[in-house]
């Protein structure tokens, strides 16, 4: 399995917007371009030599939204993200969308993974198939932020 391996960050100072979050109680199902994804917390099981996406470390601030871009090849069977900033009294929300521009779930947040943590780790799996090829948007946005925040963002393709 071949995949892409582009990450770049393009920067703008738009305003959040949509609040609502994915409960972190339950598997959330977002139906997008004729594919269910389910996004689930996700174990700390990455090949963490092997990254597809790795994102050097960028510094976000308040009311700051960062787009972030990946490209997934062919016969990805699912996308393991990893948003990582841990510091619990900053907060960040991560928003995602697929290659046809339509978001996957909701807004995710510290809590969307079931760890408040300074951290967003999800799996996005196709409920048939494989994961949408193409470019696909990683939007981070600085929420609650004093200062300046620090963050890594890495996308797995498994």
């Amino acid at each position: 399995m071949v995949a892409g391996m582009l990450i770049v960050p393009v920067a703008s100072a738009e305003e959040e917007h949509t609040l609502n979050s994915a409960d972190k109680d339950n598997l959330v199902s977002a139906k997008n371009d004729k594919v269910d994804y389910i996004v689930s917390p996700s174990e700390d099981s990455s090949d963490t030599e092997n990254p597809v996406s790795i994102l050097s470390t960028q510094y976000i601030s308040q009311g700051q939204a960062i787009n972030h871009y990946v490209s997934v090849g062919s016969g990805v069977d699912y996308l393991e993200v990893d948003l990582n900033w841990g510091d619990t009294s900053d907060s960040l929300t991560l928003k995602i969308y697929n290659p046809s521009g339509t978001q996957i779930g909701g807004t995710y947040r510290d809590s969307s993974d079931g760890s408040v943590n300074g951290r967003i780790h999800i799996n996005i799996t196709p409920s048939s198939g494989d994961v949408q090829q193409g470019t696909w948007r990683f939007r981070v946005y600085g929420e609650s932020v004093s200062g300046t925040e620090s963050y890594t963002l890495n996308v797995y393709q498994h």
